[in-house]
């Protein structure tokens, strides 16, 4: 049997808000230059396209940009997860009928916790 616990979480006491905070904006990095190269990059010639292909690219980021090796790989992985996973709801939503956009991109003000 599998069960669930759940507590609440008071960062401020324990002084790891800015931890926290800091591990948001990265993830927030990562979806924006997921969006980034999804649009900007040829799908053939760079096998982008799926979520598998480009989280293989993570280890390139890695090594361009510091900043993302901050963070788990697994958690960048779902990150990359997440961007392909909203882009299946937007194209499901699109086949019913309904009008859709593009993803946004993700401000920095919009992830304060």
């Amino acid at each position: 049997m599998w069960y669930d616990y759940r507590f609440r979480a008071y960062p401020d006491r324990t002084g790891v808000t800015a931890e926290v905070e800091r591990h948001i904006d990265i993830h927030r990095q990562a979806y924006n230059h997921t969006r980034y190269e999804y649009s900007v990059l040829d799908t053939d010639e760079d096998n982008i396209g799926s979520a598998y292909q480009h989280q293989k690219r993570l280890t390139e980021w890695k090594d361009e940009w510091p900043v993302f090796s901050k963070v788990h790989s697994k958690a960048l992985q779902k990150t990359v997860e997440r961007f392909y996973d909203n882009l299946s709801n937007l194209s499901e939503k699109k086949q019913n009928g309904h009008k859709v956009g593009w993803l946004n991109w993700k401000s920095p003000a919009s992830t304060r916790v």
